[in-house]
């Protein structure tokens, strides 16, 4: 607090004298009165020094570092900025590179899914068309089968016929006969 006045009074003071010089511009100048304003003024300076002094200084020096840190920090944030800059610069070129490393990747594996999908339909096919052989093989085996049972039996009854008309008892005689003795040879 007494520094507060001493500063004020101090500050105040030559405000005063001068103005008392402004209002006796036109009186001749005293050297007395100079030689006491240069008193007063160093030893204003002097309290001014002792009691201030090292606050104004410590003020002044606070200050400019405050200012120092400020720019040292300001010019870190610069560069930082400058470097995520760069980061998200890198990172948007790398996306465009991976965005068209991606789309190559899906085409070579679009290329090779269809050329899957045709390779299994081709062996589809194949094998379709192997079961379509079969089936058509077994087909014509069973039609063979039946027509020859159909052959055999038009035949037997052909045969039958031919048998029954040219056929006599005495042959049938002699044929039964020679039947029970090949049986009979052969147990």
């Amino acid at each position: 607090m007494r520094r507060f006045f001493l500063t004020v009074y101090f500050s105040i003071f030559p405000l005063i004298l001068l103005a008392a010089e402004a209002e006796g511009a036109h009186e001749a100048v005293n050297i007395k009165l100079e030689i006491l304003r240069i008193v007063n003024f160093l030893v204003f300076a002097f309290l001014l020094y002792k009691f201030a002094g090292k606050a104004v200084i410590n003020f002044f020096k606070t200050r400019r570092d405050g200012i120092e840190r400020a720019i040292t920090e300001s010019e870190r944030a610069r560069e930082e900025a400058e470097r995520r800059y760069q980061e998200v610069l890198k990172r948007i070129e790398n996306a465009d590179n991976e965005i068209k490393q991606i789309l190559e990747h899906a085409q070579k594996e679009k290329e090779e899914q269809i050329n899957l999908i045709r390779k299994e339909t081709q062996l589809m096919i194949e094998r379709i068309k192997e079961q379509s052989r079969a089936a058509a093989d077994l087909e014509i085996k069973r039609a063979k089968i039946e027509l020859q049972k159909e052959a055999v039996d038009l035949a037997v009854s052909l045969a039958e016929g031919l048998l029954k008309e040219k056929l006599t008892l005495e042959d049938q005689k002699r044929l039964i006969k020679d039947y029970i003795t090949k049986v009979k040879e052969v147990h």
